[in-house]
């Protein structure tokens, strides 16, 4: 009786199984593409949560605030709303400005303000990637106040829907002489939240080219308290 050859079984040739290896590298790379680009597309959405969260914050801040929007910095003894300030905080350190983040007081610790509602609000790709040295807000979004300015007040801002409020940035301050601390993060862009409570995406050129005097970024004149 003949035996059949082809009944028997015959394995995977060298070709054929670096052909089925390459097409395994290939689907994994298209896969690991797509969650970054998911991802990505996650943060964007929070960060532009954040940032008008923020400014919500800021706008309600200078309601209780005589028009004052939250100082860049405050020292030791500055008057702010009525009382003097006993100790020297920036924005996003500022108890009255996190407590209207909170919708209520804030709360402090030993080692001073109680900062787990910052890291909640702050960018998460930064979160990621920077988790042991950044745990503040500083390092996801700058104040586009400069630090050495005083505060804007409503009636400065001329057109609140041009003029960037805050903007993701890798410092606290992103103001027109720091422009290099602005993060372009998402698709090569930043993401800014402008004083009328509106967030979009902003691209490098457009700041770049921006002047001190255009409407992007705000007055910088001391307010008085």
């Amino acid at each position: 009786m003949k035996i059949n050859q082809l009944s028997r079984s015959r394995g995977f040739t060298l070709v054929e199984l670096l052909i089925v290896i390459a097409m395994i590298a290939v689907l994994v790379s298209l896969g690991a593409t797509a969650v970054f680009r998911l991802r990505k597309s996650g943060d964007k959405v929070v960060v532009t949560n954040n940032l008008r969260q923020i400014q919500t914050a800021n706008i309600n801040y200078a309601a209780d605030h005589n028009g004052m929007f939250v100082p860049p910095k405050v020292e030791i003894g500055e008057e702010i709303g009525g009382e003097p300030s006993t100790e020297p905080y920036q924005w996003f350190e500022n108890p009255d400005f996190i407590s209207q983040i909170k919708s209520a007081e804030a709360t402090f610790t030993s080692a001073g303000i109680d900062t787990s509602l910052e890291i909640g609000l702050m960018d998460p790709a930064v979160v990621r990637e920077r988790a042991a040295g950044y745990e503040s807000l500083e390092s996801s979004y700058g104040y586009t106040t400069p630090e050495n300015a005083g505060a804007v007040r409503q009636a400065q801002i001329d057109d609140p829907a041009r003029t960037a409020a805050f903007i993701t940035a890798d410092a606290a301050f992103a103001d027109f002489g720091s422009k290099a601390n602005i993060a372009y993060r998402y698709g090569g862009k930043a993401i800014a939240v402008y004083y009328d409570g509106h967030a979009q995406p902003v691209s490098r050129a457009d700041i770049t080219g921006s002047a001190a005097t255009d409407a992007f970024w705000p007055p910088v004149e001391t307010a008085t308290p």
